[in-house]
């Protein structure tokens, strides 16, 4: 039974994301909504996309983006480090750094992936979560060895929230620039349309949406094998020079 293939877009950059969901909201007129069922949505994802193409237009134009990029992806480096500083704690040998590493990943566990959120929620809520943990975890984390790290991430998410403030001054007299944000009601909307259109299949069979979801699926496709070339471009070559005769 054919059904649209699940998809993170985490990994996408801004302009692919874009591309692939003004590809989908083409596809979607092509088809027709009412005849794939999904007409509830289709007027507030066509109207996301229209606004996530406009703040990526204004995130292009504003010359604090790619100090924001670097940015977010500096904190998101060092929220990564600590949590992986984390989990080696929970192997640890010693039963007291042990328990501290579990009450500590109790609170990463609440706090989610933030990546996925919005600049602004991201900011707040590694705020609180490096907040809580300085204030009332302060010997817990002393125990997993990892105060500086800590304390760099707490640092790199307020460099963050001021590079941001920056740029949100320098476009306060246009639309929106938080790329991110507009990203994640475009995604939430389509995963509403995968969701329907794959439930209509189970009840109508797969005559009717059988053509959308073979070319959405192969975007899908298209875009998950250029994000694994892109990775496979930066991962670092060995020397053969370097190789044992």
């Amino acid at each position: 039974m054919k059904k649209i293939n699940q998809v993170d877009f985490s990994h996408f950059k801004n302009n692919e994301h874009g591309q692939f969901h003004t590809v989908v909201k083409s596809e979607l007129i092509a088809e027709t909504p009412a005849k794939l069922g999904v007409i509830k949505f289709f007027q507030s994802y066509a109207d996301a996309v229209v606004a996530e193409l406009a703040s990526i237009e204004v995130e292009q134009g504003s010359q604090h983006t790619k100090t924001i990029e670097d940015s977010d992806l500096f904190r998101d480096q060092l929220y990564r480090s600590f949590v992986l500083n984390i989990k080696s704690g929970l192997l640890s040998y010693e039963p007291e750094v042990q328990n501290a590493a579990n009450r500590i990943q109790r609170i990463i566990d609440q706090v989610g992936d933030m990546r996925k959120q919005a600049y602004n929620l991201e900011s707040e809520s590694l705020t609180s979560f490096t907040n809580q943990l300085m204030n009332n975890y302060a010997a817990d984390i002393a125990l997993c060895n990892a105060t500086v790290l800590l304390q760099k991430l707490d640092e790199a998410n307020k460099s963050f929230i001021a590079d941001f403030g920056t740029r949100s001054a320098e476009v306060s007299t246009r639309i929106s620039g938080d790329v991110r944000a507009a990203r994640v009601v475009v995604d939430e909307i389509f995963k509403n349309i995968c969701n329907v259109t794959n439930a209509m299949v189970l009840l109508n069979g797969e005559a009717d949406y059988s053509t959308f979801i073979d070319k959405v699926n192969y975007q899908i496709d298209y875009y998950k094998n250029t994000i694994n070339i892109r990775r496979s471009a930066a991962k670092p070559k060995t020397d053969s020079t370097n190789t044992p005769a």
